[in-house]
């Protein structure tokens, strides 16, 4: 019987990311978030990971793992949060402490010395600072004497029901003789399957589920593009900010009225709801997040669908069992 290898997971929310490595023939051993309605979500997620709900910069010892999994806060480096910034102080990144935490995925790095690595974030942090950011990463990496590979990869493609973009850093230590190549797609053009729209997803949930949707008005700002994508469509991105969760498929399509401006048509118009999120996400709908309505977005929609991460690391378990590691 082949050993499955361990991870150690950081900034580990919810659990998607790990969900997904469980799936892909993985023991998870430790995990670690500070975010209580994360936690909470995760130890009904993977009862059997010990997990450590703690400040990542508090924590001096990390545990021993063949892996070791990150998926550091990402708000800095969001192309939403720059724009914000642009229009309103012309804030710099790099003073913003908290797009800093990949020194602490640096500093376990250094102490698990594991034989793989993976990150998760958001495509913007390719860009931000003209790069700045990117690049003292894989510097980090490179100079701890791993391989690296990135990719930005494309959720709908891996059977997630909503269009969704994520880079992704993988890192294969010099001494581990496996050249990583990125999973191809399994849905869409040129493979047997079909993207898997939202009618497939959550056609058979319940129209208006009372207490499960942000039920607060349609700001300005919310009505400066189209929200609204149809049952035979993808999702939009699930976000993590309940204000900017996107509308229902139900009811009528929003009609554009004016450069960024748009209305909304008919009576039957709601956000999708907690639970709609998370099976657009590819999590369970029967395990609800502690906290608000707000939390519970944010818990959800800072989620790594488990279908990505299960094809990213299928490559790595594989080759420890032809291995025999």
């Amino acid at each position: 019987m082949n050993k499955r290898p361990t991870a150690v997971s950081m900034f580990s929310g919810c659990g998607g990311f790990d969900l997904g490595a469980s799936r892909a023939g993985v023991d998870i051993i430790w995990a670690n978030d500070n975010d209580p309605h994360a936690a909470s979500y995760y130890r009904e997620l993977l009862p059997s990971v010990k997990f450590c709900e703690e400040d990542v910069t508090e924590i001096k010892n990390f545990p021993d793992g063949d892996i070791l999994l990150g998926c550091y806060p990402c708000t800095g480096f969001s192309l939403g949060a720059r724009r914000r910034w642009r229009d309103q102080d012309d804030r710099d990144l790099k003073n913003d402490d908290g797009n800093f935490l990949y020194e602490d995925f640096l500093r376990a790095l250094d102490q698990v010395n594991p034989k793989y690595f993976f990150v998760e974030n958001v495509r913007g942090m390719k860009s931000a600072e003209d790069g700045w950011f990117f690049d003292k990463q894989l510097d980090g990496f490179r100079s701890r004497e791993y391989t690296v590979k990135h990719k930005l990869m494309y959720a709908e493609k891996y059977g997630v029901p909503q269009a969704r973009r994520r880079i992704f850093i993988v890192g294969v230590r010099n001494d581990i003789n496996l050249d990583y190549q990125f999973p191809q797609p399994t849905h869409g053009p040129g493979t047997p399957k079909k993207y898997v729209k939202m009618e497939s997803a959550i056609g058979d949930m319940e129209l208006w589920p009372e207490g499960e949707y942000f039920d607060y008005q349609f700001h300005g700002h919310y009505l400066t593009r189209n929200r609204k994508r149809g049952w035979d469509e993808l999702s939009y991105t699930i976000v993590a900010n309940a204000h900017h969760v996107t509308l229902h498929p139900m009811g009528e399509p929003m009609e554009k009225v004016g450069k960024d401006d748009w209305e909304l048509r008919g009576n039957d118009n709601r956000r999708l709801s907690w639970r709609e999120c998370a099976v657009l996400q590819g999590l369970p709908q029967d395990i609800e997040p502690s906290g608000n309505i707000r939390d519970k977005h944010r818990v959800i929609g800072n989620a790594v669908p488990p279908q990505v991460s299960e094809e990213l690391v299928s490559q790595v378990v594989e080759f420890e069992n032809d291995s025999g590691s």
